[in-house]
């Protein structure tokens, strides 16, 4: 809205009164420009505020910084009501189906959203190129090193780091264990832990790109009757109560009619053997090792997964699935992609996602089926398909990166109703959703948890380009945390198996999202993560892995345990082993431990301080023959930056002096600026000069890499933990200065009433007070029997 204003009282003579006249001032209406709002550019107030009762306020440029972003401020807070108010009318009238089917994710708002000054490492990277001889010694290094149970890669989501070894040499150089190995193997010699794991089933190139020939007969694969019975059974048991893709009255009517077919001498639609040897592939891969021999003929489960996995492979190419319209075909390659992209993901899953979301889009599989008048039934699949390919699209994302596919502004198909498949059956019309358990509400968690996560990875790019805050981030997640418990939690009976599963993978994917958004910030050297947020992150892993345990070897799961790598690969452990090998005496100390032994396969007899040294011994020595046969190449500028030299030893000095900031703000900051937590100290513009320690690394955690300030290694004798807040001796640049001036940093700006509201602490045990961190009935299960 542009007008010409006098400024009265700005200078008393009438040639400078002219001069300010001659130039127009423009001035911005932020309410209107905010909610994109046509401006009638009348003053004194627009007509959409006065239909709005609003005061109509207009910013001007000669208003300092300060006094903008304070009524920004208000502005935004106004915002943030009426959206909830809308929200609220919204749903008053909105039926009940509707709002189940909307999606959390989309109605938890960024408070908090402003721009912030953010740092990026010099040691990390987006993005890498490779040397053309890189593939050189397998395509099997794609999927990076083996450690215990987890695998890392030079790039685990986003963040990329290709001198991984280089850093934790510096990191642990003062008590480095002897390296076993010697040189650096040749091509024909792969490493084990280089080499895939049971669970890498990789995709065939020849069905992707056409078979050379004539394709074979589908005959070639087919089990006998019996064994293709009992794989369709395991798949009705084991996949599609926690994956679904199908209906399964219908699936059953498919297969029925399949054998029809074949017993007359007629071969079926190609659509109908992809489905059929999709949901077989699915059942092999599901099924116990030992069970697998004794009631399929006496062939080892591995002799299965493989024939039909080329009978799936051929008969979707008969299916001519990359050009398809048949949703049948899109329906079987979803069922073939979900169990081959589980804990190991190569760029191959990578890319054969990226183009079934392509045609997924090309077939309208985005738009939901009620826009095109379609029967409940065909709505249901195509949902199930829809969000079943949304998850795809995060997991090959977390694994290979760079960014998802799927953005949420592209889609409206909305979650599959919470009923049962016998509902959809003959249905008409919509059944009501359910109140109760159904046979949907599994994957109706998974697919909103997933929509969550797909916001995060938008919210951390916004968190690299200054246009939200952690404040609003954190608060974002533990709004849509407590609904999902309101939501979900009254519909969970703990004592029925498949029900306590699902509780536990909505807790465990849950607390993922805590990781997702803290990790980066914990790899800052230069403003660490304050005692509070440490807590969380430290507190919020330790429940990641018992969860994943529980999941794992409870034998009320073992049906589903199979899938586990689909929700988490334990790369959270590294940062837990980190915490424990620095704070040995931290009060989560036991539990840390209880969840590495298992992770790693550890020594129990050993002390902790050995284990720790050689696990991270054992990473160095791993990732440096990596990096070496993965020939990778980064920027000039990580290229130019050099490791930190022997800072652990660093960390252990007292003679630094302890700031106390809850009476007295750090220099330069002004009295009227963000809170700051009790017992952190920010970093300060002004002092003496102390050698700037560098990051060590601090593991891998749900999608990036993580390198951190070591954490205060303390004496034996002390009892310093890591989740108390202000004890303990500060590192050099944690309280000490650097010498240069920081000024707004991400950890100066974050809110600490809000954030003290959504994490309290517990009186009695002073650790958070969450629902589920402290729940007995979610504690890790006892694999040590």
């Amino acid at each position: 809205m542009d007008q010409t204003d006098h400024v009265a009282g700005l200078d008393p003579e009438g040639d400078s009164r002219s001069a300010w006249q001659a130039k127009p001032i423009r001035r911005r209406n932020r309410m209107i420009n905010r909610r994109k709002l046509k401006c009638s550019k009348t003053s004194p107030a627009c007509t959409n505020c006065i239909k709005a009762s609003r005061d109509c306020l207009y910013i001007g440029p000669r208003l300092d910084e300060a006094s903008q972003m304070r009524l920004a401020e208000i502005k935004e807070k106004q915002g943030t009501l009426e959206r909830e108010l809308e929200r609220d009318v919204a749903k008053s009238t909105t039926s009940k189906n509707t709002l189940q089917q909307r999606i959390l994710a989309d109605d938890i708002g960024g408070d908090y959203d402003e721009e912030r000054d953010l740092e990026a490492t010099p040691l990390a990277a987006l993005d890498l190129t490779y040397e053309e001889d890189a593939d050189g010694a397998s395509d099997m290094i794609d999927l990076g090193i083996q450690i215990g149970k987890m695998r890392i890669t030079e790039r685990i989501g986003g963040l990329s780091r290709p001198r991984i070894s280089e850093e934790i040499s510096a990191g642990i150089s003062a008590s480095q264990a002897p390296r076993h190995g010697g040189q650096t193997p040749g091509v024909e010699e792969l490493p084990d832990f280089l080499k895939p794991g049971s669970q890498y089933i990789v995709p065939t190139s020849g069905f992707f790109f056409g078979q050379i020939g004539e394709p074979p007969s589908i005959l070639q694969f087919l089990p006998y009757r019996a064994a293709a019975d009992r794989l369709i059974k395991q798949y009705f048991v084991s996949v599609h109560p926690i994956a679904p893709c199908s209906h399964r009255p219908t699936l059953e009517a498919t297969y029925a009619a399949f054998w029809e077919e074949i017993n007359a001498g007629f071969e079926p639609r190609a659509s109908m053997q992809a489905i059929i040897f999709g949901a077989m592939f699915s059942g092999a891969i599901s099924i116990d090792e030992n069970t697998a021999f004794p009631e399929l003929g006496g062939y080892p489960k591995a002799n299965w997964v493989a024939s039909l996995k080329m009978g799936t492979e051929t008969a979707l190419s008969k299916a001519n699935f990359l050009r398809t319209t048949k949703v049948e075909t899109m329906q079987a390659f979803i069922m073939y992609m979900l169990p081959l992209c589980r804990a190991e993901v190569s760029r191959a899953h990578s890319v054969l996602v990226g183009a079934a979301v392509r045609m997924a889009e090309c077939m309208g599989l985005h738009r939901d089926g009620e826009a095109y008048g379609l029967t409940p039934l065909e709505t249901h699949v195509r949902r199930l398909i829809w969000h079943q390919l949304c998850f795809l699209d995060i997991r090959t994302c977390e694994a290979q990166g760079p960014k998802p596919v799927i953005r949420r502004d592209d889609y409206d198909t909305k979650l599959p109703l919470n009923c049962n498949d016998e509902d959809l059956t003959s249905a008409v019309a919509p059944p009501e959703s359910s109140d109760v358990w159904t046979t949907s509400t599994l994957a109706l968690i998974r697919f909103e948890i997933n929509e969550m996560m797909r916001i995060l990875w938008i919210d951390r790019r916004r968190l690299e380009t200054r246009k939200t805050t952690l404040t609003a981030v954190l608060t974002k997640i533990e709004n849509f945390r407590r609904r999902m418990s309101e939501k979900y939690d009254h519909l969970l009976d703990v004592t029925q198996p498949i029900q306590r599963y699902a509780k536990c993978v909505m807790y465990l994917l849950t607390y993922r999202l805590h990781v997702m958004s803290l990790h980066p910030y914990h790899s800052n050297a230069v403003n660490p993560m304050p005692p509070r947020l440490n807590q969380l992150l430290i507190t919020s892993g330790i429940m990641i892995v018992e969860l994943a345990i529980q999941l794992e070897t409870n034998p009320h799961f073992q049906d589903w345990a199979w899938y586990l790598g689909a929700y988490f690969q334990y790369q959270i452990a590294l940062l837990l082993a980190t915490e424990a090998y620095f704070r040995p005496h931290s009060r989560e100390a036991n539990r840390i431990w209880s969840c590495l032994d298992y992770v790693f396969g550890m020594d129990r007899r050993l002390p902790p301080e050995t284990k720790g040294i050689q696990l991270l011994s054992e990473i160095q020595n791993k990732t440096a023959v990596y990096t070496q046969m993965r020939k990778m190449r980064g920027p000039t500028s990580l290229s130019r930056a050099v490791p930190g030299q022997n800072v652990v030893a660093g960390t252990a000095s007292s003679s630094l002096p302890v700031h106390n900031n809850t009476q007295n703000a750090p220099l330069g900051m002004p009295h009227g600026g963000p809170k700051v937590e009790p017992g952190y100290t920010p970093p300060m513009q002004a002092g003496p000069s102390i050698a700037q320690p560098q990051m060590v690394f601090a593991g891998v955690s749900d999608g990036q890499a993580l390198w951190s300030l070591p954490p205060n290694h303390a004496s034996p004798g002390s009892d310093v933990s890591s989740t108390e807040q202000g004890q303990g001796i500060p590192t050099p640049g944690l309280g000490g200065g650097t010498g240069i001036a920081q000024g707004n940093s991400i950890m100066d700006t974050i809110d600490w009433d809000t954030i003290n509201t959504l994490f309290p602490s517990d009186p009695q045990t002073g650790g958070l007070s969450i629902q589920g961190f402290h729940d007995t009935n979610f504690g890790v299960a006892d694999w040590t029997t």
